[in-house]
């Protein structure tokens, strides 16, 4: 005896299993030397950028999981051609991992991130693209940045079929900008997104510029990157619920 579902319902399960998010869950200034394990929240993917190189740097993360899948290589947002590093750590964060690629296990205290050659300008900064291996699977993404001698900027989020998140120009507290001082390390922030693609294989892009400035060297970064697919209780509950639909549907004919 076959099943027959009303159209309706039908058409809301496909609407609701594949259905693009970006969701900012929110962003966090970070204390001094907060510490991070990358194996634990980037069960996906996890990378981080300590180039120890001034001024030239490739976008190639440092390390990143080994076997991990998504995460690719930081690039130019506005004019610049190219990438730089510093001499030292640009922030003070600890990150420690135990399933590396170059170096397996280990702790780092404080990377140097990778920022735009050209400083103090607007709409100048970085970029990072994740790849996304799923189709209507839930991935909590966290993004470390840092921020130096900026006073505002903007935080765009976006991926085809989903509504992008995008920051306001403003600096201070608050979800929609930051605020970055003239010392030395930078000040760290993590971005925070929950997303789904309705495509395998889709491009989560992620970039972060400066709007405003304090001086010439004014300038963000990002420093590392983690990807975790998680579950949604409410898609699992949802489809539950439609699978005892069915089966109740089903014992009555």
């Amino acid at each position: 005896m076959k099943l027959h579902l009303p159209i309706s319902l039908l058409a809301l399960t496909a609407q609701f299993a594949s259905a693009a998010s970006i969701t900012f869950e929110g962003r966090s200034d970070l204390a001094s030397e907060a510490s991070f394990n990358l194996t634990e929240i980037g069960t996906a993917d996890w990378a981080y950028w300590d180039t120890n190189a001034n001024p030239a740097a490739s976008g190639a993360a440092t390390n990143d999981m080994n076997g991990g899948f998504g995460i690719g290589s930081i690039s130019n947002f506005g004019t610049g051609t190219s990438l730089r590093g510093t001499s030292a750590a640009a922030v003070d964060t600890v990150f420690a991992y135990s399933n590396g690629s170059s170096d397996v296990s280990g702790t780092e205290n404080g990377v140097t991130g990778l920022f735009a050659t050209v400083l103090a300008t607007s709409n100048e900064g970085v970029q990072l693209d994740i790849t996304l291996a799923d189709a209507g699977q839930a991935y909590e993404i966290n993004i470390w940045t840092g921020a130096y001698a900026t006073q505002s900027g903007s935080i765009v989020a976006s991926m085809n079929g989903a509504t992008s998140y995008v920051s306001g120009n403003t600096g201070g507290a608050g979800d929609s900008g930051w605020y970055g001082d003239s010392s030395t390390p930078r000040e760290p922030y993590l971005y925070t997104f929950n997303v789904i693609a309705d495509n395998p294989n889709e491009v989560f892009n992620f970039s972060i510029t400066t709007a405003g400035s304090q001086n010439s060297s004014s300038h963000v970064l990002i420093a590392a990157a983690a990807v975790a697919a998680v579950p949604e209780p409410g898609s699992y509950a949802l489809l539950a619920g439609f699978c005892m639909l069915g089966f109740v549907m089903m014992r009555r004919r």
